[in-house]
């Protein structure tokens, strides 16, 4: 609520969206802002997080459940002096004291009918965690100790964040109950985008003898399906860090899932046809329905 009443009190971004302006200067990134000192927010109106509320004799509150994180930055958050890239370095190579950390990196070149075109970067990674590099690293000849992070939000369906936004501008005091109603969209998220960026990734970062860590929120954790665990680090190859907001709406480590690919891909993927009867019942309802919004002519 303190950042959310920051942004709507003291944003121009907001003031200028709302009066149809196209362009607006950006407030800085209070978790970016960790890792890369005034880097700005890139989403206008700062909205970083979704979570349900109720309304219950004209008082408005939220539920017990989690909070759903719409952007990566989020996860960039520090516990005093620690970070994810820190606990990373700590927890999988026994030191956080001088770990560094390596923003999208290319690591995947397109290619063309007469061989690679060199230059033209096809995929990066999203976070490359370095736990101790020497001074003289660049002339250091044996094998470079590093892992692969890749930080997942959710995307989501609905209504337009602006009204919401709108009222908090004008009185950014008082909790709001949603103006819009929307809902986390897990499955784009996880089965259409995390699933191909793990395929395209973890196989290279497997020939090259390193891991993938994924870094979610727990409300998305809590989203995939069975997934088979990995018997330890040496053993894995994506590595789960879930993490979950406590009362203050501070990220902390709820649990770590060592896994193989396939059992991450399947976990993404886990779903189940409905009945042919009930697809064509809904087929024939849309049909039939004067306000339909989902019937053309063809």
């Amino acid at each position: 609520m303190s950042e959310r009443e920051r942004l709507a009190s003291a944003d121009q971004a907001i003031a200028s969206k709302l009066a149809g302006l196209a362009a607006a200067p950006q407030p800085v990134c209070p978790f970016m802002d960790t890792i890369k000192p005034g880097a700005l927010c890139n989403k206008v109106g700062g909205v970083c997080s979704i979570r349900k509320y109720e309304a219950a004799d004209d008082a408005v509150s939220v539920t017990d459940d989690q909070p759903t994180t719409l952007c990566p930055s989020r996860f960039l958050e520090h516990r005093g002096e620690s970070s994810i890239f820190s606990y990373i370095a700590q927890e999988f190579f026994g030191t956080s004291s001088g770990a560094k950390v390596l923003k999208e990196i290319p690591f995947l070149e397109k290619e063309s009918i007469d061989g690679l075109e060199r230059g033209a970067k096809a995929g990066r990674i999203d976070w490359i965690v370095v736990p101790n590099p020497k001074p003289d690293v660049a002339q250091e000849m044996a094998p470079l100790d590093w892992i692969a992070v890749e930080t997942q939000g959710v995307y989501f369906s609905g209504d337009s964040m602006w009204p919401d936004i709108e009222a908090y501008s004008k009185d950014p005091s008082k909790l709001h109950y949603p103006a819009g109603k929307r809902r986390p969209d897990y499955r784009s998220s996880g089965a259409k985008r995390l699933s191909p960026q793990l395929d395209a990734k973890s196989p290279v970062m497997m020939r090259w003898g390193r891991k993938v860590v994924v870094v979610v929120d727990l409300a998305f954790f809590g989203e995939l399906g069975s997934l088979r665990e990995a018997r330890d680090f040496e053993n894995s190859e994506v590595i789960w860090l879930v993490m979950r907001y406590d009362e203050h709406m501070e990220l902390v480590t709820d649990r770590v899932r060592f896994s193989l690919l396939r059992d991450s891909i399947a976990a993404l993927q886990a779903t189940n046809a409905v009945d042919r009867s009930l697809f064509e019942t809904m087929l024939k309802n849309e049909l039939a329905s004067t306000r339909s919004k989902k019937v053309f002519e063809a």
